[in-house]
């Protein structure tokens, strides 16, 4: 064993194998959450077909439905905490920044479109804070309108994004594609929710 390790080798997994784990695991993720959102009783052998991987491989990561679906979740939190990050970075206002948030977060949705329709309670306090935390920075601001408050906005927004991306999801309706849907829904909320100025007397 210690001559292996001298020789290079290591019992750690390399990079590579690492990488290529978390792209299986991506996969899997992606479809899942897919055919889930279509089929609740879906079976492991489908989903490890639609991922291209082996059905032991699903069930070495995920060996319960419960559990799948809980990464689901947590992967798609994980990327919304990335798009709030990347959207605070862009310092704009408060209102354009909640636009681009919601552009990236119509991504996010149509990737995972079974976290829009779970029922199960998942860790997004924070997230949810951080929203608050934005709409009353853009009040502060005076960029986003005052009479409405964070709870009412926030529902909105979230609301009619998730109410829009199942046209992406259904085939006969022929509509845009989500990063469209993020960008139309942003436009009509975000634009709705932005301070008007007084009128002149």
């Amino acid at each position: 064993m210690y001559q292996l390790k001298a020789a290079g080798y290591s019992d750690e997994p390399s990079s590579e194998l690492r990488v290529d784990a978390r792209r299986n695991q991506k996969r899997i993720l992606l479809a899942a959450a897919r055919l889930l959102a279509d089929d609740p009783a879906v079976s492991m052998q489908r989903i490890a077909d639609e991922a291209h991987v082996a059905r032991p491989t699903v069930y070495r990561r995920y060996p319960t439905r419960e559990a799948l679906v809980d990464a689901i979740a947590q992967e798609a939190i994980g990327e919304f905490a990335t798009a709030l990050d990347e959207a605070d970075a862009a310092g704009e206002d408060a209102a354009s920044t909640l636009g681009r948030l919601v552009r990236a977060l119509a991504r996010i949705g149509a990737d995972y479109p079974i976290v829009l329709q779970s029922v199960h309670a998942h860790d997004t306090a924070s997230l949810v804070n951080r929203i608050d935390e934005l709409i009353a920075r853009g009040q502060a601001q005076g960029v986003v309108r005052a009479d409405v408050t964070s709870d009412v906005l926030r529902h909105t927004l979230f609301g009619a994004l998730s109410a829009s991306l199942r046209l992406a999801r259904d085939p006969s309706a022929r509509g845009p594609a989500p990063e469209e849907i993020g960008a139309q829904v942003a436009a009509i909320i975000v634009d709705g929710l932005r301070s008007k100025p007084a009128p002149n007397k």
